[in-house]
């Protein structure tokens, strides 16, 4: 259970990641059907459709991990730096809990001085910047 929010806790934004890079893997699938299908008569395109019909979805994948990743570290770290916090990393943290994101641990610098604590969902967007609290799964 993570403790009570503090009154002060500053509460910050962080916008979700769009998927629309995704598209891009959409259509090279497209393309590899079509090749694939078109290419009948002709084995060097059968085969680059056969190629790209497994390379689009191979990449949708790879972009879902790595750019969704990338997006959330860079709204947190854009988040922290804005209301003052200097140097932000986050590790762990509760991950999802009862079909939610958990908190997510951070340690940063402030006023000269390093501050562990977590960054704790308040639903939708919000996140409520809670210094001192650490997860419980350390």
């Amino acid at each position: 259970m993570p403790p009570a929010l503090a009154l002060d806790s500053p509460v910050v934004v962080l916008e979700p990641w769009s998927p629309w890079p995704l598209v891009f893997s959409a259509l090279v699938l497209l393309a590899g059907a079509v090749l694939a299908i078109a290419g009948r008569e002709h084995r060097w395109m059968r085969d680059l459709g056969y190629v790209l019909v497994v390379a689009g979805p191979l990449s949708g994948l790879a972009m879902l991990g790595f750019l969704s990743g990338n997006w959330d570290q860079g709204q947190r770290r854009d988040a922290m730096i804005e209301i003052g916090y200097e140097q932000p990393r986050f590790s762990g943290g509760e991950g999802i809990v009862g079909g939610t994101l958990g908190a997510i641990d951070f340690t940063a610098v402030r006023d000269g001085a390093e501050v562990s604590g977590q960054l704790q969902p308040l639903g939708g967007d919000r996140w409520a910047v809670v210094e001192g609290a650490r997860s419980t799964q350390e």
